[in-house]
């Protein structure tokens, strides 16, 4: 008989200077382990600005720690979290309505139980400076930016349509690109809190929590400037198919899929009393198609190639010193795989795997790589055949059941029709296909990516 296997627990206080957490209950203290940039959150500093958007983002940052602090049982994916949070209108954040959408997007983002306990702060947060941002007075939308891929084409082609109409939201800490008199000047600079965490090193890595955190910011801001969109700008690809099928053998990926930020509508909503809408206007193409529209549409100017969309952090993919990204990993195969399907190239030192040409896995990294492990290899392993279960999935036999499911589900959150639904979700995966199939092939018959699928087939 098998065993039941009960999920991890953990129980966190948040708390304020100079107060003490419960006994037995592992502290996350406001001014250590979750910091503000007091110039990054003066970028905030919209003319709407309320405390509930200053604990609208302290949740966000106690649901990373937690989520990183926790590691997840090999035996069950799931855990439990119990976070008592100290916010500055407690009745609001204790109304059910806003509890329960809580709750519920982040437990089906995660995968995992939350529960959370509100209480009254003991001392208010100071408010930000409020008399030098420049905010725009008719914003119709706002996007997340970040420096991947996705993030940069998308901006730059729904700012060829809107305009100074579109405003963009850093969801990155760094700050290189802008100088210190344009920061004073332009909102929503950076991601404006840091977590930290104690005396260890990030030990939950799957880090699901992301998705909540980058769909927060980004919702404050379109509430800051009044925009009633906030634009999501992963292509079809990085949106759908790891909740279709999860690469390894993880919980399906919701981070940004329509169903989870339909959730987050309705929470932003029964917080601020402020419908937002999440839009999706590369859904039904492929990363590749975006890439190229992009390229078209900006020219030379364009700047994909220095974009990042590695999963590996940076001491994983060094290479004599010289960051790179692994070029393995399920990210980085679907950005290789786009730069294919869009005619451009990228020069082999831009990976750690220079190859995927190579007849084995080893020989196709730079010969200075030394950190060759079981875990790298495993990672591209499940991110090639991945791709390869996406390509074919339409000539499964559960393919009309599994369309049907995926499709209502999908025509609830974006308010379609399941027709229509049906036909783009159709469209989508034999494109994939096809790009799939072109890119695989130019490998060669003898490449370890190729041998890996014929193994698989």
């Amino acid at each position: 008989m098998k065993k039941f296997s009960p999920l991890k627990e953990m129980a966190v206080d948040v708390v304020e200077s100079g107060v003490r957490p419960r006994k037995g209950v592992l502290p996350c203290h406001l001014g250590q382990n979750i910091n503000f940039d007091l110039e990054a959150l003066a970028s905030f500093s919209s003319q709407k600005w309320q405390p509930r958007v200053y604990d609208a983002l302290v949740v966000a940052a106690a649901v990373e720690f937690c989520d990183r602090t926790l590691t997840r049982s090999t035996m069950n994916w799931g855990r439990r979290f119990v976070v008592r949070i100290p916010v500055h209108d407690h009745e609001k954040w204790s109304e059910n309505a806003v509890t329960r959408a809580l709750v519920e997007a982040l437990n089906l983002l995660t995968g995992d139980a939350w529960h959370f306990e509100f209480h009254a702060r003991k001392a208010p947060a100071e408010p930000p400076v409020q008399d030098h941002m420049q905010f725009p007075s008719n914003a119709e939308a706002v996007i997340a930016y970040s420096d991947g891929m996705d993030s940069r084409a998308v901006a730059e082609l729904e700012s060829k349509r809107l305009g100074k109409r579109l405003v963009r939201v850093r969801v990155g800490s760094k700050q290189h690109d802008i100088s210190r008199k344009e920061r004073l000047k332009i909102p929503f600079t950076a991601l404006p809190y840091s977590v930290k965490l104690d005396e260890r090193k990030n030990t939950e890595t799957s880090a699901r929590s992301r998705g909540f955190k980058f769909a927060v910011v980004s919702a404050m801001a379109a509430y800051l400037v009044d925009a009633p969109a906030t634009i999501v700008p992963e292509s079809g690809q990085g949106a759908l198919a790891p909740a279709l099928l999860p690469v390894g053998h993880g919980y399906e990926d919701y981070r940004n899929h329509p169903v989870f930020t339909k959730l987050m509508e309705r929470f932003v909503n029964a917080l601020l009393d402020y419908p937002i809408q999440f839009q999706f206007p590369r859904l039904w193409k492929t990363k590749g198609e975006t890439l190229r529209e992009f390229v078209e549409t900006c020219g030379d100017g364009a700047g994909w190639a220095t974009t990042r969309s590695c999963w590996q952090q940076s001491r994983q993919t060094a290479v004599l010193g010289s960051r790179r990204q692994c070029g393995i990993c399920a990210a980085c195969i679907l950005r290789r795989l786009s730069v294919h399907a869009a005619g451009l190239n990228e020069a082999p030192e831009t990976y750690v795997w220079e190859s995927l040409s190579a007849t084995d896995f080893e020989a196709g990294a730079a010969k200075d790589f030394s950190r060759q492990t079981q875990a790298l290899r495993e990672y591209a392993i499940a991110g090639v055949l991945h791709f390869e279960h996406l390509s074919s999935i339409r000539e499964s036999t559960q393919y009309e059941l599994i369309k049907r499911l995926r499709t209502n589900e999908l025509a609830r959150a974006l308010a379609e029709t399941p027709q229509t639904v049906a036909e783009n979700f159709d469209r989508l995966l034999q494109q994939h296909a096809i790009e799939w199939s072109a890119f695989t092939n130019d490998l060669g018959p003898e490449s370890f990516v190729r041998k890996w699928i014929d193994y698989a087939s």
